[in-house]
C-alpha cells in the first residue's frame, strides 16, 4: 500500500514534544538532510530514506540508558511499520537497522545507514550545531577562564570515542560540547554530506575562536 508520510509524522510528533535538542524541528531537518545526501548519493528509494529519518528518535523517551535508543527505537518503528502495513518486510528490516545503529559510528552496515548518521550529524553542525550545542547543556559552564577553547580544542572523534570508553566524556563546558560536534565531521561516511558540512564546521571553529578572541579582548584593562 502507499505510504502515507503524515501517519508517520504524527506517530513521531507524539514522541518528541519534550525532548530538548531532539524536538521534532530536529526531526524535521534531518529528513531534509536525509533526503538532499539520498538524492547526492544516487539513492533510489526516497520513502524508505524518509521514513528512517522521520522515525530515528522516537525511542529516546523510552531508552534508558539515552544512549540505547537506537534500539529502542528500531523495536518501536518495526511495530509501527508492520502494523500499518506500510513497506515490505525487507524495506522494514533496511529502515529499523538503520534506526539501531545510526546514533553510535560503531557496528551496522547499509546505504541507508550512511545516509541517516550522515543526516543526523548535519544537525551538529554549523549555526544551528551551536545552537543546539548550547541548548542542550545549558547548566554547563561556558568556558574554562584559563583555557577559553578547552582541552578538548582540536580533538579528533576518535579522541572523543576514546574519552567515551574510558568514562571521562564530552566534557565539563559548553565549549568542549561545540569541539565534539567539529569533530563529528571525521565520521560522516557520504561525499555528499563531507562536502556539505565542511563550510558548516568551519563556521563553528570561527565561532570558539572568536569567542576567545572577544574575551580575551575584554581583559586587556584587568588588573
Amino acid at each position: 500500500m502507499p505510504v502515507d508520510m503524515r501517519q508517520i509524522e504524527e506517530f513521531v510528533e507524539q514522541f518528541m514534544a519534550a525532548e530538548p535538542g531532539h524536538d521534532f524541528e530536529h526531526i524535521k531537518r534531518v529528513r531534509n538532510w536525509a533526503l538532499k545526501i539520498a538524492r547526492a548519493e544516487g539513492c533510489e528509494d526516497l520513502e524508505v530514506v524518509e521514513a528512517a529519518a522521520l522515525l530515528h528518535d522516537i525511542g529516546i523517551p523510552a531508552a534508558n540508558p539515552r544512549r540505547k535508543h537506537g534500539e529502542a527505537g528500531a523495536e518501536m518503528a518495526r511495530e509501527f511499520l508492520a502494523e500499518r502495513g506500510f513497506f515490505t518486510e525487507n524495506q522494514i528490516e533496511e529502515i529499523c537497522h538503520a534506526i539501531q545503529y545510526h546514533c553510535t559510528n560503531r557496528g551496522g552496515d547499509g546505504k541507508l545507514l550512511d545516509v541517516l548518521r550522515d543526516a543526523d550529524m548535519m544537525d551538529m553542525f554549523g549555526a544551528m550545531g551551536i545552537q543546539r550545542g548550547i541548548k542542550f547543556v545549558a547548566d554547563k559552564p561556558d568556558y574554562d577562564p584559563a583555557n577559553i577553547r578547552g582541552k578538548t580544542w582540536g580533538m579528533t572523534a576518535k579522541d572523543f570515542d576514546a574519552r567515551f570508553d574510558d568514562g571521562t566524556g564530552i566534557g565539563k563546558h559548553v565549549v568542549d560540547y561545540l569541539n565534539f560536534h567539529m569533530s563529528c565531521y571525521d565520521n560522516l561516511a557520504t561525499d555528499s554530506a563531507r562536502r556539505m558540512a565542511k563550510p558548516m564546521v568551519e563556521f563553528i571553529r570561527r565561532f570558539v575562536l572568536q569567542l576567545e578572541s572577544d574575551i580575551l579582548a575584554g581583559r586587556e584593562n584587568d588588573a
